[in-house]
C-alpha cells in the first residue's frame, strides 16, 4: 500500500459519523499523571490517612501488589478496597489529577499552550449535531481544547458555574438562531458543538444534597470520579455515571467509524459495545502506546 493511499484511508475518518475514543495517553502527553504516577502517589499518601487495622491490612495488600510491579487497575482488582481506603484513594485522585489539571490551565491561559487536541479538533468539520468524543479521562483537558477552538464543550450539564445536570436540554446551549425550510417549517441552527461523554467522571462534578451538578471552581478533592477496581463497575450505575455510560454505548452503536487516542482497550464500561461494532467490520484509526488486549477479529 503506497503512502497516497494510507493518507487517504486516514482523512476518511475526519468527517460525520466518526466517534472519537479518548484514553490517558492523551491527557499523559499534556503533562497528566498517568496510572503508574498516580500509584506512587497514593503509594505515598494513603498510609498516612489510615488508622482502623482493617483499612491498614487493606491498603497493605493492595500496596504489596504495586511494589511487585502489578499496575493499579489489576492491584485493585486483586483486593477490593474497603469503603474508607476507596474514598481516600479517590479524594488523593482527584487532588493529584485536579492539580496537574490547573497547571495545564494556567499554560494555556498564560504561555498560550496549545492542545493536541485543539489541532485534532481543527481537523473536522462539525455540523448541526455536533462531534461526540468518549473519554475515561477525570481532567478537563478536552473541554480546554474546545473552548481555546471557540467550541461549546458539551457534558450534558446546563449552567456555567453552578451546572445543573440536563442530559436533554444540555445541547440548546449551542443554538443561535432559528432558518427557515421549504414552506413553513423552521430548524434551529447550532454553533460547532462537542459533546463530551464521561462515563467514568470528571473533577467539576459534584453531588450536592444527591443532586449532580458541574462546578469548576468547587473543592476539588470532592469530586465525582470513578475510580479504577472493581467498585467503578458498582458505581457507574449511578447518576451522572449511568446516562453518560449509556450515552457513550449509544454512540458507539451508531457511528460509522471510530478513532481511537491513547486509549489501552482497558475497560469493560465501554468495550461490550466497542468490541461487538469492531467485529462487525466497522473501521477504527488507533492511536495508543500499548494494548492490553484488542481481540476484534
Amino acid at each position: 500500500m503506497d503512502i497516497d493511499t494510507i493518507k487517504k484511508i486516514i482523512q476518511d475518518f475526519f468527517q460525520e459519523g466518526t466517534v472519537t475514543i479518548v484514553g490517558s495517553g492523551l491527557s499523559l502527553a499534556e503533562g497528566i499523571p498517568g496510572m503508574g504516577e498516580l500509584a506512587k502517589k497514593l503509594q505515598m499518601e494513603i498510609p498516612g490517612l489510615l488508622s482502623a487495622t482493617g483499612d491498614i491490612k487493606n491498603w497493605n495488600n493492595i500496596e504489596n501488589d504495586l511494589a511487585k510491579g502489578v499496575g493499579l487497575e489489576e492491584a485493585l482488582h486483586n483486593t477490593k478496597p474497603s469503603s474508607y481506603v476507596e474514598e481516600c484513594i479517590r479524594k488523593v485522585t482527584a487532588i493529584y489529577i485536579g492539580e496537574a489539571d490547573k497547571r495545564l490551565l494556567t499554560d494555556i491561559v498564560k504561555t498560550g499552550k496549545q492542545l493536541r487536541f485543539s489541532e485534532y479538533l481543527q481537523r473536522f468539520n462539525i455540523r448541526n449535531e455536533g462531534m461526540t468524543v468518549i473519554t475515561t479521562n477525570y481532567d478537563r483537558l478536552l473541554e480546554y481544547a474546545c473552548e481555546t477552538n471557540e467550541i461549546m464543550a458539551d457534558t450534558l450539564f446546563v449552567g456555567k458555574y453552578i451546572a445543573r445536570f440536563k442530559p436533554n436540554q444540555s445541547k440548546y446551549a449551542s443554538c443561535i438562531g432559528v432558518q427557515r425550510t421549504n414552506g413553513k417549517g423552521k430548524k434551529l441552527q447550532y454553533s460547532p458543538r462537542v459533546i463530551i461523554l464521561k462515563p467514568h467522571g470528571c473533577l467539576s462534578w459534584h453531588l450536592i444534597n444527591s443532586i449532580p451538578y458541574s462546578l469548576p471552581d468547587y473543592s476539588i478533592e470532592d469530586s465525582l470520579i470513578i475510580t479504577p477496581g472493581l467498585n467503578k463497575y458498582r458505581e457507574g450505575y449511578s447518576v451522572p455515571f449511568d446516562i453518560h455510560r449509556a450515552r457513550a454505548n449509544e454512540e458507539i452503536d451508531k457511528a460509522q467509524r471510530y478513532i481511537i487516542i491513547g486509549y489501552g482497550f482497558g475497560d469493560d464500561h465501554l468495550e461490550t459495545h466497542l468490541m461487538q461494532q469492531l467485529r462487525a467490520g466497522k473501521p477504527a484509526l488507533i492511536q495508543t502506546r500499548l494494548l492490553h488486549s484488542c481481540e476484534c477479529s
